[in-house]
């Protein structure tokens, strides 16, 4: 497969029509005032910048999802304000969808929850009620077509108008670079919260990436994440995708958050004795 066909929709040497051929000056002048697209000439170049700019784009949804809407910090800022004091009922739509109450429910050590005082509280029924037996931890069919839907508005822009690829090659290569994402999420994090994982019938399957969790990239994914509960929920946004947690400030290193691990474990112990 040529990658200037598969993402420009035109055969592997045919460049981007600029004017009338043979127009002499005004040709050339027509050319050099043309729009100039950043377009993937050959194979390798094609898959790298779509690779690049995929990861990129899946990061930044990952991060402003997870940030703004999981930890229900859009409501904090003034426009959420606005729109729950115009529109009151707008607020179920503010509240994280479980995320805070899957927070709650998980231990420093990932482990989830049971004593009886957790499993009677109101955080943990609304969790039951809403959610299944994944606690809200899986990316099932459901969660991975809202997370595509969150995706086009700025994977299209971006392929088709910037990197001037075809609708049929952007989605061919949008849709599994989803499917990818699922599967990583699905394979790391309900296992990692002492949960089973994830069948085809209800998401990307967990056993499909499960071979991967003892390699460098899902260990690192792992104490990442882990970072973000031991946190509080401040940090470590992306899970699957690192990045915007590095561009923004909100990165928090292993060597880090183990401290903070610490020191809880220590002010529980001394708080039980």
């Amino acid at each position: 497969m040529v990658a200037s066909t598969w993402a420009t929709g035109r055969p592997a040497g045919m460049g981007v029509r600029r004017g009338r051929v043979g127009g002499g000056r005004g040709a050339a002048r027509s050319a050099s005032c043309a729009p100039v697209r950043l377009e993937a000439t050959s194979s390798v170049g094609g898959a790298l910048v779509g690779v690049g700019a995929m990861y990129v784009l899946m990061s930044m949804n990952e991060y402003i999802t997870h940030r703004y809407y999981q930890h229900a910090e859009f409501g904090k800022l003034p426009v959420g304000k606005a729109l729950k004091a115009k529109f009151p009922g707008s607020a179920m739509f503010m509240d994280g969808g479980g995320h805070v109450e899957h927070h709650a429910e998980t231990l420093d050590d990932m482990s989830l929850r049971k004593d009886e005082k957790w499993l009677k509280s109101e955080a943990c029924a609304r969790l039951s009620n809403s959610k299944n037996e994944w606690r809200g931890t899986a990316f099932e069919w459901q969660v991975t077509g809202l997370m595509t839907l969150q995706m086009i508005p700025s994977v299209f822009p971006v392929f088709m108008g910037l990197l001037g690829w075809s609708f049929g090659a952007t989605v061919g290569f949008f849709l599994p670079s989803m499917l990818i994402h699922a599967l990583a999420w699905n394979a790391l994090h309900p296992p990692m919260h002492g949960l089973h994982g994830v069948p085809w019938k209800a998401g990307a399957a967990s056993s499909v990436l499960t071979p991967l969790l003892e390699t460098p990239p899902f260990k690192f994914m792992y104490a990442n994440h882990a970072g973000h509960h031991v946190s509080g929920g401040i940090t470590n946004y992306n899970v699957c995708c690192p990045l915007f947690d590095h561009l923004l400030g909100t990165y928090e290193p292993e060597e880090v958050w183990q401290v903070t691990k610490e020191k809880k474990a220590k002010a529980a112990l001394a708080g039980s004795a």
